[in-house]
């Protein structure tokens, strides 16, 4: 019986966090199906630029863990740690994940047929597909630790001390000429047309780009 509410409050727990994410699918499809193409920064509705990313003012970058040049990557660093799920016959150990950091490379530079934008990717949710770089991290002393310290001003931090299994590093680059489809908040900021995330809107960086009819 024990084994079995067991295996009852995993499914729970299991299929809350299912509906978390299907809750985010949710929303990103809503932001998508009601984005409009960015033609000035009317607020309101989800506005979205479909086109090429492109260098900024300062030239590519280097992605600094895989050490491709490129006009914009993301670092992110998930801390893995043991936790206690309250059960009918008493806590069970699980598995949990928090992001323990993100850096990216700055702005990242879109040019469409309708728009020039400037991304803010504060907060955005990526759809760029496998990362480019993924490793696991066990130990605060370890050779990718070091190099996040470097990367970060500081290494990762357990929060969760000696409940923390370790950090899963993963790096996304988008290289120049690559086909984005942007869709987020519209501003103006310095003179620019910048698509950002706000309060009821996400901001969504996607490779998948709609393909256009002959007739479009």
């Amino acid at each position: 019986m024990y084994a079995l509410m067991t295996l009852i409050s995993a499914g729970v727990e299991a299929g809350a966090g299912a509906m978390a994410r299907t809750i985010g699918r949710a929303r990103r499809r809503r932001a998508l199906g009601a984005a409009e193409p960015l033609t000035g920064n009317t607020p309101g509705s989800p506005r979205e630029v479909t086109g090429q990313a492109v260098a900024g003012p300062a030239g590519l970058v280097t992605a600094p863990l895989t050490g491709r040049p490129c006009v914009w990557y993301s670092v992110t660093v998930v801390e893995r740690y043991r936790a206690w799920r309250p059960g009918p016959f008493g806590p069970t150990r699980v598995v949990r994940e928090l992001t323990a950091a993100e850096r990216t490379s700055g702005p990242l530079y879109v040019t469409g047929d309708t728009a020039a934008v400037r991304v803010d990717p504060r907060g955005a949710e990526l759809e760029l597909g496998e990362p480019s770089f993924t490793e696991f991290e066990d130990s605060p002393y370890g050779p990718l630790a070091a190099r996040l310290a470097t990367l970060l001003g500081a290494p990762p931090r357990p929060r969760h001390r000696d409940r923390t299994i370790g950090f899963l590093v993963e790096e996304r680059v988008v290289a120049a000429g690559e086909p984005l489809r942007i869709v987020g908040a519209a501003r103006t900021e310095l003179g620019d047309l910048v698509l950002g995330k706000s309060t009821l809107l996400p901001l969504i960086i996607s490779r998948h780009v709609p393909v256009s009819s002959p007739g479009d």
